[in-house]
């Protein structure tokens, strides 16, 4: 993969930084980390299990996005 001119769509960022977390929690075994994690996963139909969760993650793909 060539980070510079390949690109992922929204969900599979979401997805990509999901496995980071989880790979962070087998390395560290942090119960924290592990606890944000299980709020972050995705249900079956490919949702978070807080909807709002979804919308901070819009909300900070927009400000990656405005960032030059």
């Amino acid at each position: 993969m060539n980070a510079i001119t390949d690109t992922l769509t929204v969900e599979q960022a979401y997805r990509a930084m999901l496995a980071f977390l989880e790979r962070e929690v087998e390395l560290t075994e942090c119960s924290d980390l592990a606890d944000l994690l299980a709020g972050y996963k995705l249900d079956g139909d490919g949702r978070t299990s807080d909807p709002a969760l979804w919308d901070e993650w819009m909300e900070a793909v927009g400000r990656v996005r405005q960032t030059p």
